[in-house]
C-alpha cells in the first residue's frame, strides 16, 4: 500500500509565500520610515548646533568690544589715553538689507593700547541669506567680508542687532540684543530662532 504523501500542498505553498512577502513589505516601510524619522532629526540637530556655533561666536566678540590694554590710563591720565576703542558700536545694514542687521565694534586684539584698525575692527551682517564677518575695517555696506554660515548647511531668515543704552552707577552701560532665525535649507518651514543679551563692559 501506498504511503500518502506529507506536506503542502501549491496553493499553501503560495499563501506562505504571498504572506511572507507581506510581512517583508511591511517591515520594510518600518524600517525606511524609521531611517526617515533618524535623518530629519539628525538634520534638525545640525541646524540647531550649527546656529548656536554662530550666536557663540558672534556674542564671544561683542563681549570684548571696548577692550583696551591700557584701561589704566583712562584713570591716571585720561588726557593722553586713546580714545580709539571709546563708544565703538555701530548698527546699521549692507544694502537692501533689513536696517538692524549689520553691527560693527572696535577692541584692543593685540592688548598694546594702541588701535590698529585692519586687524582690530570687527562686525558681522546678514547678506543674501549667508552671516558674514568683517575684515579689514570694511564698513556694513562695502564687500571684502568674509562667510562665516554656508547656505547649503543653513539658511539664515534673519538676524537682528539693538543697542541700549543706560546710566548705572554713573557709568554708561551697553546692551546689544541679537536675535537670529535659521532655516532648514532643504525645508524653509522648519526654523529656530535664538535670542540673547550681550552686556558691553568696557564701554566708555
Amino acid at each position: 500500500m501506498l504511503k500518502r504523501q506529507q506536506g503542502l500542498s501549491l496553493v499553501e505553498l503560495m499563501i506562505t509565500i504571498t504572506l511572507g512577502l507581506l510581512l517583508m513589505a511591511a517591515l520594510t516601510a518600518v524600517f525606511s520610515n524609521t531611517l526617515g524619522v533618524n535623518s530629519r532629526s539628525l538634520q534638525l540637530s545640525q541646524m540647531q548646533e550649527e546656529a548656536t556655533t554662530v550666536m557663540d561666536l558672534i556674542v564671544g566678540d561683542l563681549r570684548r568690544a571696548g577692550y583696551r590694554g591700557d584701561a589704566a590710563m583712562l584713570v591716571y591720565d585720561p588726557t593722553n589715553a586713546s580714545d580709539e576703542f571709546n563708544d565703538s558700536v555701530a548698527i546699521s545694514s549692507f544694502a537692501g538689507e533689513q536696517s538692524d542687521s549689520c553691527i560693527v565694534f572696535r577692541y584692543d586684539e593685540n592688548g598694546n593700547g594702541s588701535f590698529e584698525a585692519a586687524d582690530e575692527s570687527f562686525g558681522y551682517r546678514l547678506r543674501d541669506g549667508v552671516i558674514e564677518r568683517r575684515q579689514a575695517a570694511a564698513t556694513c555696506t562695502e564687500g571684502g567680508w568674509q562667510d562665516v554660515t554656508q547656505q547649503d548647511m543653513l539658511t539664515i531668515n534673519d538676524l537682528q542687532f539693538a543697542l541700549t543704552e543706560q546710566m548705572f552707577n554713573l557709568v554708561n552701560e551697553q546692551r546689544v540684543t541679537v536675535i537670529l532665525e535659521v532655516a532648514m535649507p532643504d525645508d524653509s518651514e522648519i526654523t529656530r530662532t535664538l535670542s540673547t543679551e550681550v552686556v558691553i563692559r568696557n564701554a566708555f
